[in-house]
């Protein structure tokens, strides 16, 4: 089921005016949804996947910081004439509201269910409420007011630094010798700096050390008291582990940092060094002490995702080997001591399933429910966790870990297990740190004491890396005791200097400042890797799109906001620095493109990973549904936001490239779009492609947007691929359809603005017919057309699974072709809230600011997610593309202003079939003003009318209905000249005759500036009186790939078919007239034939209707022979046929074809061609001449030759030898040596010299 309402807003003043009621009407409509169960409505929100209750949400702007509530006044239910579990319909729903900042402006978010269990036990849908805006009665003071932080240099600017790495908690040394080998000169002023090994928090509101601070350091320099030979520094790293407590469980884990296995400090000799000091000793008796600690030791492999997505990952799988044993060794834990056992399980299984727990005896059993196999939309494990107790008796801390499989299919997983246990202070050689949790109370005063010491043996408290303290020790005959505060946890650690880590690694770090460069409108963070190819993009757009831009890649941004450690939060907090800092919008940081794909594994260090720039993964992974990915999380920069709660202030972006090649050609495609793309009328073409699954809903939803568009934007001409229009096919594979495949194909490859589907779909095809494939992506020839491509589908885009290169991906990766951004999804989505926002996306695409200014793309992703309530469906779309890129909108108007020299102001004649057409017309800009200076090219196309197409019901449903303006009856070019232009043509006699508005689509470019109109008024119908008859059918000239192609040559797999046409009355391309369209019929190697349709892909020449060019992208012909016969028809339904053979050779290697002489026989100078099945633009070429002894007489020297298509010439000879004499009459031989990246090839062919 899904329930669509609208809202009528039956107030107009401002939001402003908050003392005055506002009054919503919510209207319901059934239609079937098969597909998800849950019910929906335009403009709903789903904060809750879990639930299928629909809330209605609303974005109310606020007048300022005050915190404000909603008071509903009046409330209208009325009966929900469905059946609905009601187990999800909420007893008492209540409104709840939460500010927001967003990009500097205020706004509440205003949330309340739509559906509500009435006192009888019946649920009720909510119909219409009133409500009033008020302050609430308490106010926090500056409510959500950001503190503003300067921006200020990094300590990183000046002076040498070096950063080492550590893999483990503990006391590391660094020696004079080592200073010397990292490069400093005067290492005695060396100081240490880092933030520990703790994961940056991911709420912007949690305490935060995102900057390097100093570290204390011990500087042991000898007897001599000077810094040199044999001396050393001792300080104290923390390793990728911190030890945490969860409140809930009562219990303590060691937690890994999620990005890192190497934790990184930074070495200068151009800062203070900060010593370590002795920390102070209590003169207060104490009243604890203790010869005891607490250890934690933690078993968490983490190396299993179930469902390759979010931070939730396991370790052993319990299914062959179901016991596991997990031992405590080390050191010996006090005898008859308590511990506790924190045990986190999930299990596979259809029938509930237990894990058994075992120490000297069974401590207990974890209890785990079944899952539903099979359904993707419910957990794929369920997960428990429990504390276990116990005691050691026998000093056993072995645990053995049982899952009890209920049958053969069932699978178990450990999450962790973490043993807290008690032992004695007592060192042992190595160093020791230890925690006393029994020693924390207020005013506590501990003595601790530690046996089995020695008199080099030191103490420090580390409990803050950055405060280290030395405590004060006594020693006596092997035992160390000290006194120190403990009313909170203190980590201390005992060591001796000898027994100190080195560290495992160390690498110079240029100086950088990326803190103090100023504020910067477009931030690119690239991996290094793709460092070149950022810094082309940057200055591209500081060229062209006037915006300030700043590079840096993802190890400046560690090193300056993460301590060098990767943490997806110090990319975040970079944007959030400058964007805190900001004193004003245009401080602001606008936009975030992310250079390099990402990976759902953040740490792992595997070759094939794909972790270039990190990745938000939300906190589950056990349901598909629940668990995403999200670049959203980069631009949630106010102080109450973060994870994935809010809403973004900046527009964000990814390029998804995983090597330099792969980020060359993307920033070649998006550098041909902004600058030398073929500018055409596909700037005004929209394509809307709906999948004919779950009772029409995708292709209504795709019609709503394209009538959207034909309703506010008329000037854009929509073309509409809606799967059950076309015949379905039933083979060995499934059910297909082919028509639909090519008309995508077609679409992309003729070009277009903007590709937006909606269906079905996964990561490497749409629908489950198959529509669209890798083979298809990667078939298209469209370099000079790229649209922005928009899928409101299943994880088409799913770019984080390092396994495999998603088909959307490659729709961007695709150097030939493909799109030049994507907003595209990455998971499993729900289709009315993908609705939801595809419709807030297409409401703003062509909207302007208020300075009359277009919207980037990451402006435009930025809005639509605001608009789109707070459900984390929306965070599941991602846009995989430049954020400051714009698309290509037209600079000026283009209005008609006569019609067969009739004012449009006036009535004007009906367009009848035969009759000659006169259209006058100018380029204007927004104040309705003649562009005087505009000299160009204007096309222009007339439409037919409307058509009604009902579709097939392929899959046995009801048929849709739905109008379509796909019947072109001219399509032509005129020049432009100081701004008017004039075109004249022929109206075909294959029109539809009944009478109704045409429409006259015009676009125009100087070859800088683009204009864009359309006059809907026009009345096209009935059949006029021609001046003269035509009785002769088109001239037909067909070619493939260049007009150099001659019959019977050779070409690569993907050829573009070229047919130039003429005729004295124009070619018909209406499709109005049976069998009297433009076709292109083409005869395959074993003999069966397709038809394709080129009434659309038909343009007359520029100023004569008489005369054109149609040409169709042909894609993925497999090697061998073909014919294709072209039939074409006159506007007085002439025909006229014409054919051309041609032989398809693979494209894996290069291979030369058909080389020849002109003219053969030779009597002064000659000229050679020969063909080529690549179009690369360089190749190497050598001519040679052989007597028929086999004799070489005469060769041209290798040179390098640029081309622009298959068929290569003329390479001019000039019938001499080498010593340039005429060479003698008789028979001979040429051979051509042709070189190119695919190999080498010769071919060779007989001359005549008279």
């Amino acid at each position: 089921m899904r329930t669509v309402f609208s809202i009528i807003l039956l107030t107009t003043q401002a939001f402003g005016a908050f003392s005055q009621e506002f009054y919503r009407i919510l209207e319901w409509v059934d239609t079937d949804k098969k597909n998800i169960n849950c019910l929906w409505f335009d403009g709903e929100d789903f904060p809750n996947t879990t639930s299928k209750v629909p809330y209605y949400t609303e974005l109310i702007p606020l007048p300022d910081s005050k915190e404000y509530r909603i008071e509903i006044t009046q409330i209208k239910w009325g009966k929900l004439h469905r059946d609905f579990d009601s187990s999800f319909a909420l007893v008492e729903p209540n409104p709840t509201t939460k500010n927001f900042n967003v990009g500097g402006s205020r706004l509440m978010l205003f949330s309340i269910p739509a559906m509500r269990k009435n006192t009888s036990g019946s649920i009720e849908k909510l119909e219409s409420f009133r409500f009033k805006i008020a302050p609430t009665s308490t106010q926090k003071k500056n409510a959500d007011k950001m503190i503003r932080s300067p921006l200020s240099n990094s300590v990183l600017a000046t002076g040498k630094w070096v950063k080492v790495g550590v893999q483990k908690s503990g006391i590391y040394k660094i020696t004079y010798e080592d200073l010397q080998k990292y490069g400093f000169s005067n290492p005695e002023n060396i100081s240490i700096w880092g933030i520990g090994g703790k994961s940056l928090p991911l709420m912007n509101a949690q305490s935060n050390l995102d900057e390097i601070t100093p570290i204390p350091i011990l500087v042991s320099k000898g007897d001599d008291g000077i810094f040199n030979q044999g001396d050393f520094i001792l300080f104290y790293a923390q390793g990728p582990e911190t030890l945490t407590y969860n409140e809930t469980f009562s219990a303590w884990k060691w937690e890994k940092h999620g990005y890192t296995k190497t934790i990184y400090y930074f070495l200068t000799t151009s800062q203070p060094q900060t010593l370590i000091d002795f920390a102070d000793t209590p003169t207060e008796t104490e009243n604890y002490a203790t010869s005891e600690f607490d250890q934690v030791t933690t078993f968490e492999r983490n190396d299993t995702n179930l469902v390759k997505s979010g931070r939730e990952w396991f370790g052993e799988i319990f299914d062959l080997k179901t016991t596991y044993s997990y031992n405590v060794s080390t050191p010996l834990p006090v005898n008859n001591s308590n511990y506790k056992v924190w045990v986190r399980v999930a299990a596979r299984s259809s029938s509930t399933s237990t894990f058994t727990l075992t120490n000297s005896g069974t401590l207990g059993s974890i209890s785990l429910n079944p899952v539903i196999i099979g359904n993707e939309l419910t957990n794929v494990v369920s997960v428990n966790n429990k504390v276990f107790s116990g005691n050691t008796a026998g000093q056993n801390l072995t645990f053995d870990l049982t899952y009890n499989k209920p049958n053969s299919g069932s699978v178990g997983f450990l999450d962790f297990i973490s043993i807290q246990s008690r032992h004695s202070l007592s060192y042992n050689g190595a160093q020791l740190p230890f925690q006393d949790f029994q020693s924390v109370g207020a005013g506590r005063i501990s003595r601790f004491t530690i046996s089995n010491a020695n008199s080099s043996v030191q103490v420090w408290d580390v409990t803050n890396i950055n405060k280290a303290k030395r405590v004060n020790i006594s020693y006596a005959n092997g035992t160390i005791t000290f006194k120190q505060p403990t009313d909170t946890i203190k980590t201390f650690i005992a060591f001796e200097p000898d027994m100190a880590y080195s560290v495992v690694s160390y690498a110079s770090v240029d100086n950088q400042n990326i803190r103090g460069s100023g504020f910067y409108d477009y931030f690119i963070v690239t991996h290094p890797s793709f460092k070149t190819y950022a810094e082309e993009l940057a200055q591209l757009h500081r060229q062209r799109s006037n915006i300030s831009v700043a590079v840096h890649t993802t190890d400046e941004v560690y090193n300056e906001f993460s301590s060098g450690n990767p943490d997806v939060a110090a990319i975040r907090n970079m944007m959030r620095y400058f964007y805190k800092a900001a004193t004003s919008d245009d401080d602001k940081p606008k936009y975030l493109l992310l250079f390099g794909d990402g990976s759902y594994d953040n740490l792992s260090n595997k070759p094939e990973n794909t972790n270039y720039v990190l990745t938000y993964q939300s906190p589950r992974s056990i349901n598909r549904v629940e668990s995403f990915v999200s670049d959203d999380f980069f631009g949630l920069l106010d102080d109450n936001e973060g994870e994935a709660t809010g809403y973004i202030d900046i527009g964000i972006g990814r390029l998804p490239v995983s090597s330099p090649e792969q980020a060359a050609n993307v920033v070649a495609k998006i550098k041909s779009y902004m600058e030398d793309e073929e500018i055409d009328d596909w700037h005004s073409k929209l394509v809307f492609i709906g999948d004919d699954e779950d009772g029409n809903v995708h292709m209504q939803d795709a019609n709503t947007l394209a009538k959207y568009i034909e309703t506010n934007y008329p000037a854009y001409n929509i073309q509409k691929i809606f799967f059950d229009a076309y015949q379905q096919e039933v083979g060995s594979g499934g059910q297909r359809y082919p028509d639909v495949t090519n008309a995508i194909n077609s679409a992309i490859n003729n070009g277009a603005l903007l590709v937006n589907y909606t269906g079905h779909g996964n990561e490497r095809w749409l629908a489950h017919e198959k529509v669209l494939t890798l083979n298809d992506v990667l078939g298209w020839k469209n370099a000079k057309r790229l649209p922005l491509f928009v899928t409101a589908t299943c994880e088409f885009s799913r770019f984080d699974d390092y396994h495999l290169t998603s088909t959307g991906e490659w729709i961007l990766l695709n150097p030939s072709g493909g799109a030049v951004a994507l907003l595209s999804t990455t998971r499993l989505v729900y289709s009315s809230p993908n609705f939801t926002l595809n419709y807030n996306f297409i409401q703003q695409l062509f909207r302007t600011d208020t300075n009359g200014n277009y919207f980037r793309l990451g402006d435009l992703v930025r809005i639509t997610k605001t608009l789109s309530g707070t459900g984390y469906n929306k965070r599941n779309f991602t846009l995989l593309g430049d954020p400051a890129l714009m698309l290509k909108y037209p600079t000026y108007n283009i209005k008609v202003t006569h019609i067969n020299e009739r004012p449009t102001s006036e009535p004007s004649d009906t367009l009848k079939a035969l009759n000659k057409a006169s259209i006058k017309g100018a380029i204007t800009d927004n104040l309705d003003t003649t562009v005087e200076d505009f000299n160009g090219i204007v096309s222009v196309t007339l439409y037919d009318k409307e058509s009604e197409i009902t579709t097939l019901a392929n899959d046995g449903g009801t048929p849709m209905t739905f109008k379509s303006r796909n019947s072109i009856i001219f399509k032509g070019r005129a020049s432009v000249s100081q701004g008017t232009f004039s075109i004249d043509f022929t109206i075909p006699k294959d029109i539809n005759y009944s009478y109704g508005h045409g429409k006259i689509s015009l676009f125009a470019t100087n070859g800088t500036q683009t204009a864009l109109g359309v006059h809907d008024s026009i009345v096209v119908g009935g059949i006029g009186n021609p001046e003269s008859i035509d009785s002769e059918g088109p001239q037909i000239n067909i070619y493939l790939n260049d007009t150099k192609f001659t019959n019977g040559g050779i070409c690569n797999s993907n050829p573009l078919l070229l047919v130039y046409l003429s005729d004295a009355s124009g070619i018909n391309t209406t499709g109005s007239g049976i069998g009297h369209d433009l076709t292109a019929k083409l005869t395959y190697p074993a003999g069966q034939s397709e038809t394709f349709n080129l009434n659309n892909f038909y343009k007359a020449n520029t100023d004569d209707y008489t005369q054109g060019i149609a040409t169709y992208q042909f894609s993925g012909l497999n090697p061998g022979t073909y014919t294709i016969e072209v039939k074409a028809w006159d506007a007085f339904n002439n025909s006229n046929t014409g054919t051309i053979r041609f032989r398809v050779i693979g494209d894996d290697k290069l291979v030369v074809s058909n080389f020849y002489c002109v003219p053969n026989p030779i009597k002064d100078n000659a000229q050679f061609y020969f063909e080529t099945n690549t179009n690369e633009t360089e190749l190497d070429v050598k001519l040679e001449i052989f007597n028929i002894n086999g004799s070489k007489v005469a060769e041209l020297p290798k040179k390098r030759i640029y081309t622009e298509g298959y068929r290569i010439g003329p390479l001019e000879w000039n019938g001499c030898n080498s010593n340039g004499a005429k060479l003698a009459k008789g028979i001979y031989f040429a051979r051509i040596h042709v070189t190119s990246v695919k190999g080498e090839q010769v071919a060779t062919t007989k001359i005549v010299i008279l």
